[in-house]
């Protein structure tokens, strides 16, 4: 197993004093980094990727809490070791694609490239607001225990600056992001391999299609529906322009029992429909792959 170490600094950060919430918060919010890393290491968008590939992202980015160390607050991690999947349908393990977006998360925190992914941006702010650092805590340092930098392991320290520079990132408006668009599709040129998409707030888009796709334009015309694939933002506005497709996300139509939804019912007649006690302790929820110590601090946070 890679081990990682999160090295929480603060008046408060050591074994004893430091939030229970706070080792929980450094879990989750690292775990979010990098799944929003892996996506960038596949080069794949975040929506409209196979079960199997969301499957692969979320174990690479499941953490193992090993320990605490002694003096200040330092959480001991570990990532991911399976080997699977490895088949054609994803390049690399996931062993090896957790290791790779663990490195690209610290690439991201210490450099200044203009074209940081905002998202991932944003989960870095995100975790540094909810651990107070700049507030309550100085400083989160994560430092990869298997790679070396002059002789030292190569470490990134969030602090209050970057904390600054991550949140102005992810509020930057998009030149181009993976997405759904809903609106009536109208105007197809099949031709060109263009049509228009007219959004719910009046907004126009065009729409850009491989030939492959047309007989799918065709049937989608003039009905609500969306449309999946690269969408081309004004820098200026921050609104949609043109969106290069990818697939066609049809809506389906549920039935809907007009009688029955009007029908009251009481609290007790609903759990005896669902066949349920209608009580839920958290003690008792499944949280897979979750040591005792990892559980017991989950359900302090939850409890605050």
């Amino acid at each position: 197993m890679r081990e990682i170490r999160a090295k929480l600094e603060g008046p408060d950060a050591e074994p004893g004093r430091v939030a229970a919430a706070d080792v929980a918060r450094i879990i989750l919010g690292l775990e979010r980094a990098i799944a929003r890393a892996a996506y960038l290491v596949l080069g794949r968008p975040r929506r409209g990727t196979t079960g199997r590939h969301n499957q692969a992202i979320e174990s690479a980015s499941r953490l193992r809490f090993i320990g605490v160390e002694a003096g200040s607050f330092v959480e001991l991690l570990g990532l991911p070791d399976s080997a699977e999947p490895s088949d054609e349908e994803l390049p690399i393990p996931v062993a090896d694609l957790s290791f790779m977006a663990f490195s690209r998360l610290l690439d991201v925190i210490t450099s200044d490239d203009p074209e940081t992914d905002t998202q991932l941006a944003a989960a870095v702010a995100r975790m540094a607001s909810e651990l107070g650092i700049g507030d309550r805590n100085t400083a989160i340092t994560l430092i990869d225990s298997t790679s070396f930098v002059a002789g030292e392991p190569r470490r990134a320290r969030i602090d209050a600056a970057v904390r600054t520079r991550m949140q102005q990132i992810s509020e930057r408006p998009p030149a181009a992001r993976d997405e759904t668009l809903v609106g009536v599709l109208f105007e197809a040129d099949f031709e060109g391999n263009t049509a228009k998409l007219r959004l719910a707030s009046g907004g126009v888009v065009t729409v850009s299609f491989a030939a492959d796709l047309a007989d799918e334009i065709q049937e989608a015309l003039r009905s609500q529906t969306g449309v999946e694939g690269l969408v081309h933002y004004d820098m200026r506005t921050a609104q949609a322009r043109n969106v290069e497709l990818r697939a066609i996300v049809r809506s389906v139509q549920l039935e809907f029992d007009a009688d029955s939804f009007w029908q009251p019912l009481s609290f007790d007649a609903l759990r005896a429909e669902q066949n349920t006690s209608g009580f839920v302790q958290p003690d008792e929820l499944a949280i897979d792959d979750l040591t005792d110590a990892e559980r017991d601090a989950f359900l302090v946070a939850l409890a605050e």
